[in-house]
């Protein structure tokens, strides 16, 4: 199955930064082209699902990137920053963080088959799970936080009989 990692589009940073930011004129244009782009590989890859994380921005970015391919959003709420829910008595850790990132794409792709892309719309903390996941990489503090370019689409092929369950 296919992994459509999707960066959400630039981010109108407000001040402080919220989770509540809008995008900017630029990020809205880049998610039409983004839009545009996965039509017109339609025919090609089988679309059965957006999921986003909580944040506005990346739902917004989803809704605008849904346009053409009409498909279920789910909210996933892993696919958020570190957590800082004041249940826990401390700050996520970023093991911990890759670990639920990580839980949440294994829970993805095992509910479709072989032939399915889904699509994942998230912010950049995501894209360290989703990288060391597919490369069989374990969870470590010595992992890059990516810098990742606004509305970039990124492939993971899953081979789900081979794939880290």
């Amino acid at each position: 199955m296919n992994i459509l990692y999707v960066h959400h589009g630039n981010r109108k940073v407000s001040n402080p930064p919220t989770q509540d930011d809008d995008l900017t004129e630029i990020g809205y244009k880049d998610c039409e082209i983004v839009s545009q782009l996965l039509k017109s590989l339609d025919n090609k890859l089988n679309y059965k699902a957006i999921y986003t994380s909580p944040y506005f921005r990346c739902k917004k970015s989803a809704e605008i990137i849904n346009k053409y391919l009409n498909i279920p959003i789910y909210d996933e709420p892993r696919f958020n920053e570190f957590s800082n829910e004041p249940s826990l008595k401390k700050k996520e850790s970023w093991i911990d963080c890759q670990m639920r990132i990580r839980e949440a794409i294994r829970d993805i792709v095992n509910k479709y088959d072989e032939k399915d892309t889904v699509i994942c719309l998230t912010s950049g903390v995501n894209l360290t799970a989703f990288i060391s996941l597919a490369y069989k990489i374990k969870p470590s503090n010595d992992l890059p936080f990516p810098v990742v370019t606004t509305c970039s689409p990124i492939v993971f092929k899953i081979n789900k009989e081979s794939f880290d369950n």
